[in-house]
């Protein structure tokens, strides 16, 4: 039985302004197991990237309690926060964020190159994960010269160097084209099946939540509604979209 890496309990987050508490998350709890591929979806406003900061450890909730591998941390100070990140959390932001003076596997393992790690050991790992990606023929390459989903694909292998406990990807397919968000969408489905990575994603198109294991759609600043795959990627992709219409709205 699979173990749960991220627990999140009754956590709320008011935001204060001219001395009024403006509620984003009431009472949010859920448990993420090792190996699940999860999506978060929501309108405008309701709350998604805001819970992605805070399980992702980038904010702090203002009540509640956030484990990451049983660690509260919710708890830890600003070092010990650094070296969670570092150590046991991966990012994708929508941007890519590779640096333009880098090839794409420099790009790839400076993580590991930043910890100290031999360049060899480095190299071989960082080109092992390129070509799952599908990246081997672009390695010399530097980011001017890639495509989107290629830039993309790369910060998602950079993402993945140090072996985070959780992948955490907020609109990742947001700036691609629907060629190159296939692309990366499989490729994130055959890191979490083959490699058993934990996925969490912020996402607002259904088609992309699809892949996904499990969705949490929020409402207002809480769970409104939880779906779970089930055996057909299609039929689940049809049942987000009825969750879309009895919204009454799209979950952007």
């Amino acid at each position: 039985m699979k173990k749960p890496i991220l627990e999140v309990e009754h956590v709320q987050k008011i935001y204060e302004s001219h001395g009024y508490g403006l509620p984003v998350l009431n009472d949010i709890s859920l448990t993420i197991f090792q190996g699940d591929f999860v999506a978060i979806m929501g309108p405008s406003g309701s709350g998604k990237t805001t819970l992605l900061n805070m399980i992702s450890s980038i904010d702090r909730p203002t009540r509640g309690a956030i484990r990451l591998d049983g660690k509260d941390i919710v708890r830890l100070n600003e070092k010990e926060l650094s070296k969670l990140r570092k150590d046991r959390i991966g990012f994708v932001f929508q941007d890519y964020s590779l640096l333009d003076s880098m090839s794409l596997l420099d790009n790839i393992v400076l993580p590991l190159t930043l910890n100290g790690a031999k360049a060899s050991l480095a190299l071989k790992k960082g080109k092992r994960l390129a070509a799952q990606f599908g990246l081997s023929g672009h390695l010399d390459k530097f980011p001017y010269q890639l495509s989107g989903g290629q830039k993309q694909r790369g910060a998602t292998c950079r993402a993945l160097i140090m072996e985070p406990a959780v992948l955490f990807a907020d609109e990742p397919t947001g700036a691609l084209d629907s060629r190159s968000s296939h692309d990366l969408l499989d490729c994130f489905s055959k890191i979490n099946e083959e490699n058993d990575t934990t996925i969490v994603m912020v996402t607002h198109d259904a088609f992309a939540a699809s892949y996904a294991r499990e969705v949490y759609v929020l409402k207002d600043g809480r769970i409104e509604l939880h779906l779970h795959k089930g055996d057909s990627q299609k039929e689940f992709f049809n049942r987000i979209l009825d969750a879309q219409a009895a919204m009454g709205k799209d979950l952007r």
